[in-house]
């Protein structure tokens, strides 16, 4: 009798939850097309999480928190209108572009509506005199490279995502490695004026000398937590005629990164792109690959006087260190198909995990060298790869290569990366990427932050309702997470 009683509360809690949804669906199709307003079950499945490969084990949780209805407005005035409507309505919003993060950034932990700004997409002006561009946050990277290059012009960074993801992925993550940041500075370099959608639909003009509530530093790298960026005005640079890239090869780890770093801070002329690789990470991803235990290679993208001179003093330092000529050849795949890495990384596993660690160059060689000797103690592959960030810091990603169907491994995997998260925090160092997965470190190792980005957040949404359970608030305990990683670790047997 409880059983049934049971029952039909939770079927007349589904009826009237769908009521509900149907009775904001006719609301929201009054300014904004049918078409662009979506109940389907593929669909919301598909975008309430982000690209992750998701195993059964990450399932669980994107299955619990599906969002009940997409909208996909076309400008920054239904982006508003949308917003009103679901702050009126007390409705959780989760804001999406392209979903190209792996950490969870674009799931509805609390379900309710995602908004995809990708339609948002439109280029409104490009000033080639002053060299910037005024664009929809949703339009992707590729297609804003390609109407650029038409007018001699090239955005000053992006991330190597750029096939795939959107200008507003790229602010509202750190936005502070990627393709041009060493020569460029990062994201929040580039960006001249941005509109910030506050979560009571309100609009904010927020600049580089704004000195209101909000700052890029607010917007940058908070995953959406404050509002939703509509347009943004970047400055831009002139489109180059000549790519180089060179490549060396190294049998030790501390010769690798003398020679990264001396490219990194010595150059005259800077790369647009320097990275750091080990044979793993080379194997897994490429269907050849160096011999050499690291790669550390560098592009350089200006004029042909320029880049030779680039060139000319690599070789000059290569000629002083232990480095070993790397053919063009592969040095020109990878560049080809440095937006597809990780996806040919991906098929060496059947569950592809990785974490991405924010650390400073002086404490570089050390925490890759520790990742060296712990990744000997396990059977489970991994991999690992560097890219040069801004402000003395490097972006290191590495992967732990298993199958969900082991789950004792998969844990262990997990386990692994864990402790990696804990030296870079206690190191003074951080994690790259946060999303919802990532956020319980920052409750643990940066509580004066997390409580400074909490008061805003109540400030600007008291009803929690915009892209929760990121930055300010966890889902997970860092106390159950580490007992969970301590008896995978007792567990796995080597």
């Amino acid at each position: 009798m409880n059983n049934t009683s049971e029952k039909n509360k939770t079927d007349g809690e589904t009826i009237s939850k769908k009521n509900k949804t149907h009775s904001f669906v006719d609301i929201i199709k009054n300014f904004i097309s049918p078409y662009h307003v979506s109940l389907n079950r593929y669909e919301l499945e598909s975008a309430s999480a982000d690209l992750t490969a998701l195993s059964s084990y990450h399932y669980k949780f994107k299955e619990k928190h599906l969002a009940s209805l997409i909208i996909r407005p076309a400008n920054t005035h239904e982006l508003s209108l949308v917003i009103q409507k679901c702050r009126k309505h007390s409705i959780p919003v989760t804001i999406r572009s392209a979903g190209t993060s792996f950490f969870s950034s674009a799931t509805p932990s609390k379900g309710g509506v995602i908004i995809d700004v990708r339609r948002i997409n439109k280029i409104q002006k490009i000033d080639q005199e002053n060299k910037t561009v005024k664009v929809g946050s949703g339009i992707s990277w590729l297609n804003l490279i390609e109407s650029l290059a038409d007018l001699g012009l090239a955005p000053k960074c992006y991330p190597t995502s750029f096939k795939t993801s959107c200008v507003a992925g790229f602010i509202a993550t750190p936005g502070k490695a990627g393709i041009g940041v060493l020569e460029y500075g990062s994201m929040k370099n580039t960006i001249i004026s941005l509109d910030l959608v506050l979560p009571d639909g309100s609009i904010a003009k927020i600049s580089r000398d704004s000195k209101e509530t909000l700052s890029l530093d607010d917007i940058i790298g908070t995953y959406g937590i404050y509002g939703a960026i509509s347009d943004v005005e970047l400055s831009v640079t002139t489109l180059k005629t000549s790519l180089e890239i060179i490549g060396f090869g190294f049998s030790s780890i501390i010769d690798a990164v003398k020679f990264y770093l001396t490219l990194k801070n010595e150059l005259p002329i800077k790369p647009i792109f320097l990275s750091i690789s080990d044979q793993n990470f080379e194997k897994f991803s490429h269907i050849s690959f160096p011999h050499q235990k690291w790669l550390v290679w560098a592009v350089f993208y200006d004029e042909p006087e320029e880049t030779s001179q680039g060139i000319s003093a690599v070789k000059a330092i290569a000629l002083k260190m232990n480095a070993v000529d790397i053919e063009n050849y592969y040095l020109k795949e990878k560049w080809r198909d440095i937006s597809d890495a990780e996806v040919a990384i991906g098929r060496s596993s059947r569950n592809l995990i990785f974490q991405e660690y924010w650390i400073s160059d002086e404490r570089l060689e050390t925490f890759i060298e520790l990742y060296s000797k712990q990744s000997k103690k396990f059977k489970f592959r991994t991999a690992l790869y560097v890219i040069s960030g801004e402000k003395e810091h490097s972006r290191i990603k590495i992967f732990g290569l298993t199958d969900i169907s082991k789950p004792r491994e998969f844990f262990a995997v997990k386990a692994f990366l864990h402790d990696f998260s804990l030296r870079a925090f206690n190191q003074g160092d951080r994690l790259y990427t946060i999303g919802i997965v990532n956020t319980f470190y920052l409750l643990k190792y940066r509580p004066k932050e997390v409580l400074q980005r909490r008061i805003l957040k109540d400030k600007l949404d008291p009803e929690d309702l915009f892209n929760s359970y990121r930055i300010v608030k966890a889902k997970m305990k860092f106390w159950r997470i580490s007992l969970l990683f301590k008896t995978a670790k007792l567990l796995y047997k080597i």
